[in-house]
């Protein structure tokens, strides 16, 4: 069935009462998406510049700003000075001409100097938004679906970093926005591989100045895209003429708020009671949900928190992502929420630069698509884009880039935390009716209302922290089966969801090893491989804890809580159903975790080994001796020769009873023969271990082999289900690296590209001669799924 077609900008969003930013809270310094407008009285740097965000906001509307920080605004015309360098000739002639000042009219210059340098700063920084004379009011079918894309003055400028499109996934593609039109990107890619100078750009002024197929369609889907996955091209929908901007207080970063605090400051109006300010932002809330804006939509980062490494980091937030739109595949109706990583500074930015590196984006967009294509839950990574004029400093100097994410939703187990550790329990409420009633699907939760409504409210908090703890075992249960390392199982890199997210220091498993580290920056092994299970078990805690009051409401009341209802409450109240919690459902918590994570653990395994049928003693007798017997050997390439055996069971006429031939099969099996390779490269391991190793796999082989012909299924049939569950390819680290590596110095998207391939159709067999192929091409495809330098040696850490 055929797709209708959309450039990115025109992709349907999802309904208006579907959204986020419908349902939760916004940041007081941008309260409507008109926020990221350019009117004259706007602070830019309030959302560039780390801060508290409070007011109980769940996310703060901004738009992608990808520069080198701290900023030092380039020249306007050739010959000019940058703003950076005309403030320090400032500073410097000011010192020199002080020296007849008194210490007051010193100060008072220096205050003078400092205001006026930071109005030419906000000025500056307004140039790079959204102009109001670009913004034109949308009004019926013509504002339903889609946004507008705006390239500001600042970012038609020569210095704004151009983009270099590396790589588009057609599984990402096919998965999730099956009806996104990305013209002629794929060809593009490739033909421009290798390649420098003007034409191997696809998008900003170097794109602008040497662009000469602009006017074909799949040459404009093309650079849409590209100007829109880059981060230069803002894609919103402002439903206002640039009249009424100019009048409006929502416009503007932090137009609304500075004007409110100036008056607090000065005397002439009092602060707003946090009561009064917490029901007013609930009316609000309620007023946006009773008749939602269909027009105004604008980027948006979340605001979270976090145990990092077992310690509370407070506020964290989203310091480099920027969701840019919601949509739903055509096709299933599954949500995406379209996300850039690495676009600029957001107020959660803390000390960092907002950007990510080359590698880190490399290693997360190919990831991202090999989990997705082994079946476990994830993020998926559409596009991957290098801005070779930006550069970012980390333990060298790297090249900039940005990669585009899609995931149901962001939000994650520290979009609570946030709110619980700040005793803001109406935003804990809102963000549990949104999660569980648009992202789980419980159709009868109810979403708000007005403050002191009585309707009965079918509870949700304790069937959401279960749906959240389900989810979460299960894909942790295939992490385990499949060798993965996520490196950084912080709370705030838990998706509530149950989708890996957050693609730092992963690693999969070569020579396996319970005890594999692949961070770095883990110095403990707190996330050490054979821990993650007990890192989901407190993460899962950690979520309980910051909805426990809500969990004890529901005891004792036997329903919901409804809006304002946990406002009124006492400190005492609060501790009281904190104790109805702990006493009554921590415990069913935890054992449902390690239960449904067990049971997955089983069935997975079970389909990697081609068993059928469920015995009560899989694990004892055949998963944890398999575990053992794998230890310091290359886990993926083991258990994929392992597929040949079932096959090779039948062939010899194996039987139950007949334990001599089973021993001479599995003497064989161990040794390899001239169309078979031994089951394990010995050479791995250290020669004082190697009898034993043999003495080891030779036992389970045997146990294996009677399991396998209890079952009574032909063996060639469990030889294919077996090749359909244990890759062939697995995205090694040293690949990654090298991919990167080449992609960096050569654009050479050639081999991103092979290598995608290989991570999404992972379980093809690679490196075996076929039609099509060239023998070079063979012999690459197996280098590449060779075991390589070992993990041990080859450890990436928390920054990028």
């Amino acid at each position: 069935m055929s797709v209708k077609k959309f450039d990115i900008l025109s992709l349907p969003l999802v309904p208006a009462s579907e959204r986020l930013t419908v349902n939760l809270l916004p940041d007081p310094v941008t309260p409507a998406p008109r926020s990221i407008v350019s009117v004259p009285d706007s602070q830019p740097s309030l959302v560039r510049r780390s801060r508290p965000v409070g007011q109980g906001s769940h996310f703060s509307y901004l738009s992608t700003l990808p520069l080198s920080f701290p900023y030092d605004f380039p020249p306007e015309e050739e010959g000019e000075q940058s703003l950076g360098d005309k403030h320090q000739k400032e500073a410097e002639q000011d010192d020199a001409d002080d020296a007849h000042l008194t210490e007051g009219q010193r100060k008072q210059k220096v205050e003078r100097a400092h205001k006026r340098r930071m109005q030419e700063v906000e000025h500056m920084l307004q140039r790079y938004e959204v102009q109001p004379t670009e913004v034109g009011g949308a009004s019926g079918s013509e504002a339903s679906t889609g946004l507008t894309g705006f390239v500001p003055p600042r970012r038609r400028h020569q210095h704004f970093a151009s983009a270099r499109l590396l790589g588009v996934s057609p599984a990402a593609l096919r998965d999730c926005l099956p009806h996104l039109d990305v013209g002629d990107i794929l060809e593009w890619i490739q033909s421009n591989n290798k390649k420098a100078g003007p034409s191997s750009y696809s998008s900003g002024p170097i794109a602008d100045a040497g662009s000469s197929d602009a006017s074909s369609p799949q040459a404009a889907a093309r650079k849409t895209l590209s100007d829109f996955v880059s981060g230069r091209l803002i894609g919103a929908r402002i439903g206002a003429k640039p009249d009424e901007l100019e009048k409006d207080d929502r416009a503007g970063y932090g137009t609304k708020y500075m004007r409110y605090r100036e008056k607090v400051i000065k005397g002439e109006q009092a602060e707003e009671p946090a009561a009064e300010r917490i029901l007013r932002r609930l009316n609000e809330l309620e007023e946006k949900r009773a008749s939602p804006d269909t027009t105004d939509y604008a980027p948006w980062s979340l605001c979270y928190a976090g145990h990092q490494f077992g310690v509370w980091a407070g506020q964290l937030g989203d310091g480099r992502a920027f969701t840019l739109m919601e949509t739903k595949n055509p096709g299933t109706s599954e949500r995406w929420e379209i996300q850039l990583k690495g676009a600029g500074r957001t107020p959660y930015s803390r000390f960092a630069d907002g950007l990510a590196t080359l590698t880190s984006s490399v290693r997360e967009y190919l990831c991202s698509e090999a989990m997705g294509a082994l079946g476990i839950p994830t993020s998926r990574a559409l596009a991957v884009v290098a801005l070779p004029e930006l550069h970012v400093v980390r333990e060298r100097l790297n090249m900039a880039a940005i990669t585009t994410r899609l995931c149901p939703s962001w939000l994650r187990i520290g979009s609570f935390q946030i709110h619980s550790s700040r005793g803001e329990w109406e935003s804990v409420r809102i963000l549990g009716e949104y999660v569980s009633h648009d992202l789980f699907g419980f159709t009868d939760v109810i979403k708000g209302g007005a403050v002191g409504d009585e309707a009965t409210r079918p509870a949700w908090v304790r069937r959401m922290v279960e749906e959240v703890a389900m989810r979460n075992a299960r894909t942790i249960g295939l992490w385990q089966v499949y060798g993965f390392m996520h490196g950084v199982m912080n709370t705030d890199n838990i998706a509530l969801t149950g989708h890996t997210i957050d693609y730092g220091p992963y690693a999969f498993m070569d020579l396996y090893d319970e005890g594999q580290i692949c961070n770095h920056s883990d110095g403990e092994g707190r996330y050490a491989y054979r821990l993650q299970p007990t890192m989901g078990v407190f993460a899962i805690r950690e979520l309980l804890n910051a909805v426990e009051p809500l969990v004890g409401f529901e005891i004792e009341n036997g329903r919901a809580p409804a809006p304002g209802e946990l406002l009124a409450a006492s400190d005492e109240q609060m501790d009281e159903w904190r104790e109805l919690c702990s006493d009554e459902f921590a415990e069913k918590l935890e054992h449902t975790f390690t239960n449904t994570l067990l049971e997955q653990w089983k069935e997975a395994y079970r389909a990697r080994l081609g068993l059928k049928t469920v015995e009560a003693d899989d694990k004892s007798a055949i998963i944890d001796p398999l575990s053992a017997a794998l230890s310091d050997l290359d886990f993926s390439t083991t258990l994929r020769r392992l597929c040949q055996f079932p096959a090779l069971l039948k062939a010899r006429g194996a039987t139950v009873d007949d334990e001599t031939k089973l021993k001479d099969i599995v003497n064989d099996f161990l040794a390899g023969s001239d169309t078979l390779e031994p089951w394990y490269d010995v050479s791995v391991l250290p020669e004082y271990i190697r009898s034993q190793k043999e003495t080891q796999t030779r036992s389970w082989l045997l146990t294996y082999a009677r399991r396998l012909l209890q079952e009574g299924r032909d063996g060639d049939a469990v030889t294919a289900e077996m090749k359909a569950k244990n890759p062939r390819f697995v995205l090694r680290n040293w690949v990654t690296n090298e991919v990167a590596s080449r992609v960096e110095k050569d654009n050479d998207t050639d081999v991103l590209a092979k290598v995608l391939e290989m991570a999404t159709s992972p379980f093809e067999d690679w490196g075996i001669p076929r039609e099509g192929k060239t023998a070079d091409e063979v012999e690459e495809e197996k280098r590449l799924c060779s075991l390589g330098r070992p993990l041990t040696g080859n450890l990436p850490s928390c920054s990028s």
